[in-house]
């Protein structure tokens, strides 16, 4: 199963972010939070933020990355320090394992 990534620079960021969260915890929710759903973010140089939907999260979540034109990628390196912003405390661990 894939990931998926979208940017959103500083300017969109700070005018969307919020509605995308709470967008994509409704699609957490609506499938029963399960522990292989998540989405994490990632801090650019440049101010932007770099967003990881995790497989399962592609699964429920697809009409928004399409919206967002997410493309498929690898699951995000540790050295990134991503951030979970919808999915279960601890996730992280066991979703970055590979």
């Amino acid at each position: 199963m894939t990931w998926h990534t979208f940017t959103l620079d500083r300017a969109a960021r700070i005018a969307r972010e919020a509605e995308l969260l709470m967008a994509f915890d409704l699609c957490f929710a609506a499938a029963a939070g399960p522990d292989d759903m998540a989405l994490l973010a990632a801090d650019e140089p440049t101010g932007a933020t770099r967003y990881y939907a995790s497989p399962a999260m592609a699964t429920w979540a697809g009409n928004l990355l399409a919206q967002e034109q997410a493309t498929p990628c690898a699951a995000p390196e540790r050295t990134l320090n991503p951030r979970l912003l919808v999915g279960h405390q601890g996730c992280l661990d066991w979703l970055l394992e590979g």
